[in-house]
């Protein structure tokens, strides 16, 4: 089987496998951003995260986007549920990272982005609860 073939098969495996790489992602980037440039939370835009600190945000979106690729890579017995709670505790995380862009009184397009993302995710994450033959 090619390169080709298996990477289209796995990131083609339900509707929902592109949205979940995408997630995934993206939360590593937060979690290495906020772990490797703490000054990032001096900035007005992201005083919310400066309460907790940089390291524990990172730990944080870092375990979520874990549990978002470990069920992706590998099969699980109960890789539909598993992938149903780390896609809500995705949404979680993308309407967190929302509304603290929208409470800093900063204003860009970050609040609709991630908002979106997090809507997209909670979908997604219901697909993934819904159906029982989502691997």
């Amino acid at each position: 089987m090619s390169i080709f073939r298996r990477v289209g098969d796995f990131l083609f495996a339900d509707p929902v496998r592109l949205i979940e790489l995408f997630s995934a992602l993206n939360l590593m980037g937060w979690a290495w951003l906020l772990a490797f440039d703490p000054s990032l939370l001096l900035r007005d835009s992201y005083a919310g995260f400066a309460a907790l600190g940089g390291s524990a945000w990172a730990a944080l979106l870092a375990s979520i986007a874990i549990s978002q690729f470990a069920p992706m890579i590998r099969r699980f017995r109960h890789s539909a549920n598993l992938r149903f709670m780390a896609m809500a505790a995705a949404s979680g995380a993308w309407l967190v990272i929302a509304s603290n862009f929208l409470l800093s009184g900063v204003s860009t397009t970050a609040e609709v982005n991630y908002l979106l993302l997090s809507l997209i995710c909670m979908v997604s994450g219901a697909y993934l609860g819904w159906t029982s033959r989502s691997t």
